[in-house]
């Protein structure tokens, strides 16, 4: 009886560490998959931008989390291995300790040069006492491009009116984009550039612009739409055709009565006339001036002739003096005026130089056909006071 209570108790103590045995084995091996085996875990990742486009650059950061209450461990090394994305990090080393319950964020870059889809890159961990864990993230790979489109045009462009174009932007992928915009490089398109910010998905933006014509026929407006995917640049162009025809609207400056009179001086000219506006509506600080061009130079003291104002059906005189070379044969005159918005226009006119008489559209008779007529003239009368003496 005495030799088998101790056995009984031996046996009874086997037992015992048999069932707690049992009972950690459960615990480390039978909760979970194999990255449940260790007492660090990936809590939570962040994939930035969420979707990317192809060759785009994007991180992929994950939370590394000590799931143990009393003890420390030691995380020796850390990396990112893929198939398909090209991984640009290289490994994290050394790492060091974390206490219980602490977190650790690890950032690792990558590059999506593959084509569009759903990726899992794994992440491994590796800790001391063989305490590794592996981790599967998706990463979305989607090339849509932000669109760009003509929203509203009027039907018809006339040349120095204002016509407004409006542009709707539109994005069809399935993350915000940033940095959205609209530039053009056309001098007649006002403004430059406009700034839309950030442009969620499925979410589209009207920008306006105005475009003011010079000249008519065939014009194309091009703007180009510039966007950010995270920190990665990317841009569509849109071409849009017009058609500007002339306006009847606008002010219409014409010249008449023009005299060119020879002046005092080697091959200097007077141009005199008058400048009218002929059009509806009121043509700001107009300027008569000479143009530059090779034999012809503007002389003092009518160099330029400031008109100012001329309303519609208005008209002014003006005056300019000019050195005409023997060669030249016409003088090319510039006429400059603004619009109601301020917009300047430049009209070219040119006046024939007549060497063989000295003036030119002066509206005087030639000296020789002004003695014909007196011939005639005295003629006539002497015809006229004959008949009268012979009543």
């Amino acid at each position: 009886m005495r030799q088998t209570v101790p056995a009984l108790i031996l046996l009874v103590g086997l037992v015992v560490v048999a069932g707690l045995s049992s009972v950690c084995a459960l615990d480390t091996f039978g909760s979970g998959t194999a990255e449940q085996k260790s007492s660090i875990m990936i809590t939570g990742y962040q994939v930035s931008p969420e979707v990317l486009m192809r060759n785009d650059i994007g991180t992929v950061t994950v939370t590394v989390k000590n799931m143990e209450l009393v003890n420390s461990v030691n995380i020796k090394e850390a990396q990112m291995l893929s198939p398909s994305v090209k991984v640009l990090s290289d490994y994290y080393l050394g790492i060091g300790r974390l206490g219980p319950g602490e977190s650790l964020n690890l950032t690792f870059t990558l590059k999506a040069v593959c084509l569009d889809g759903i990726y899992y890159p794994r992440i491994l961990v590796k800790g001391e006492d063989a305490q590794n864990i592996r981790y599967s993230i998706p990463v979305t790979v989607d090339s849509s491009s932000l669109t760009i489109g003509v929203k509203d045009i009027p039907e018809d462009i006339f040349t120095g009116e204002r016509a407004k174009i409006e542009l709707v932007v539109g994005n069809p992928r399935q993350n915000t984009a940033t940095g959205v915009k609209i530039v053009t490089e056309n001098n007649t398109v006002i403004p430059s550039e406009v700034f839309i910010g950030e442009l969620p998905a499925d979410e589209p933006k009207v920008a306006s612009f105005n475009f003011t014509p010079q000249t008519t026929g065939a014009h194309v407006l091009n703007f180009g739409l510039e966007y950010k995917n995270g920190d990665n640049i990317h841009s569509t162009a849109l071409s849009v055709p017009l058609n500007v025809t002339e306006s009847k609207k606008n002010a219409e400056l014409i010249l008449t009565g023009i005299e060119v009179e020879s002046m005092p001086g080697v091959n200097v000219c007077k141009i005199t006339g008058d400048i009218n506006n002929a059009g509806l509506k009121e043509a700001n600080s107009v300027v008569m001036k000479v143009d530059d061009a090779e034999g012809i130079e503007a002389m003092h003291p009518y160099k330029a002739y400031f008109v100012g104002l001329l309303s519609a059906d208005d008209f002014s005189s003006f005056e300019l003096n000019v050195e005409v070379s023997e060669n030249e044969t016409q003088v090319p005159l510039i006429i400059e005026y603004k619009d109601e918005d301020g917009v300047l226009f430049s009209v070219a006119e040119y006046i024939s130089v007549d060497r063989s008489e000295g003036t030119t559209d002066t509206g005087e008779l030639p000296v020789a056909m002004i003695a014909v007529l007196v011939v005639i003239a005295v003629i006539v009368i002497g015809l006229i006071a004959y008949s009268w003496k012979k009543r």
